[in-house]
């Protein structure tokens, strides 16, 4: 796991780190409630509001948790090619 912890936004999202927002085909990012693929070719924005802290908790407490391996507060990002990084998500659960 990467030492680097991101952060939720309430009104703009995940806060992702400079050197992940470039990318060529698509980045897959894993929360405890699921995955979500994000195609393109255009830089992330610092901040990716698809993910919010719904997406964050207990494994009792999400409904149908995809990936209960991060629960209840790491996110994995992944670009095409490369090798997913997990990180630790601030404030997310109590």
């Amino acid at each position: 796991m990467t030492v680097e912890n991101l952060h939720i936004d309430d009104d703009r999202g995940l806060w992702i780190p400079p050197r992940l927002r470039k990318f060529d085909q698509q980045v897959v990012f894993r929360t405890p409630s699921g995955t979500i693929q994000h195609f393109g070719t255009e830089p992330l924005d610092a901040y990716y509001g698809m993910i919010d802290e719904s997406h964050f908790g207990d494994i009792d407490q999400l409904d149908g948790a995809r990936n209960p391996h991060l629960a209840p507060n790491r996110v994995s990002i992944k670009h095409t090619g490369g090798d997913a990084e997990t990180f630790d998500v601030e404030g997310v659960v109590e």
